[in-house]
């Protein structure tokens, strides 16, 4: 897992001198944030990160709020807010196994959510752990129809599973899949249009006929949703029959830190 301290970290700031100033103490500041550039083999990169971000948000699943950037040389990148934790980033050592018993309900909802937008790039290494405050998912840029773009030139196809995942093949509690199968479903149409016509009009998802495209796969995939995510998974009965869906460990049960 990547242990860095969610957040901005700010190095600088000039006063705002003109009436954007507002009445509290504000300034133009710089910080310290994640970029990383579009490849010009990927163009779709961008896009589907800040769809995924845009649909994630929606479902109201713990995701790292990000923005489109543009660097010196004119390419665009994809910068959120992380800083390190105590200036270091520990490299990821804890087994899938150990983030499902302490954040369940948020696996079960990452795993719905990438059956949902097609991400086949959910690895340990995509998820944002703080053990404090808990995790987040990140890397949003391989689904859809790929950073490539290569699923533009098919028809969308709602039954296609994925091929590869973090938690693939372990049992999942089915309170928990419910829960996040129910939010995908009642997502409206509108809302998705949303998301996709941001990147559109941002520049990011050009021609308009691809933005038809990923609305297609979308909603062909949320009236698929359950049996995409049984595809994948082994769900265990609930043990309850209502529960709490709580987004990060509880008392003292947590992943410790590297020393």
């Amino acid at each position: 897992m990547r242990y860095r301290e969610p957040g901005l970290e700010i190095h600088s700031f000039d006063t705002i001198t003109d009436e954007y100033g507002g009445t509290n103490d504000s300034w133009w500041g710089q910080a310290t944030m994640h970029v990383k550039a579009q490849d010009g083999d990927c163009p779709y990169m961008v896009a589907n990160e800040l769809i995924g971000v845009r649909l994630a948000g929606a479902l109201g699943l713990p995701v790292l709020p990000g923005e489109v950037a543009t660097l010196a040389d004119g390419r665009i990148a994809w910068a959120t807010p992380q800083i390190r934790y105590q200036g270091i980033t520990p490299p990821p050592t804890h087994k899938a196994e150990d983030v499902l018993t302490l954040y369940s309900s948020t696996v079960a909802g990452a795993v719905v959510f990438d059956c949902w937008i097609q991400n086949h790039d959910r690895y340990i290494e995509n998820l944002l752990f703080h053990p404090r405050l808990g995790m987040w998912l990140i890397d949003h840029e391989d689904s859809l129809a790929g950073r490539k773009g290569e699923g533009f030139g098919s028809i969308p196809t709602p039954s296609t599973g994925l091929t590869s995942h973090a938690f693939r093949g372990m049992h999942l509690d089915e309170a928990d899949v419910q829960y996040w199968i129910r939010r995908v479903r009642v997502i409206p149409k509108p809302v998705i249009e949303l998301a996709l016509n941001e990147a559109y009009e941002r520049g990011l998802l050009v021609p308009k006929t691809h933005a038809a495209h990923l609305l297609k796969l979308l909603l062909a995939r949320q009236s698929e949703i359950e049996s995409l995510v049984k595809g994948l998974m082994t769900i265990d009965s609930p043990s309850k029959i209502a529960k709490v869906i709580p987004l990060r460990p509880g008392g003292q049960a947590e992943l410790p830190f590297p020393s």
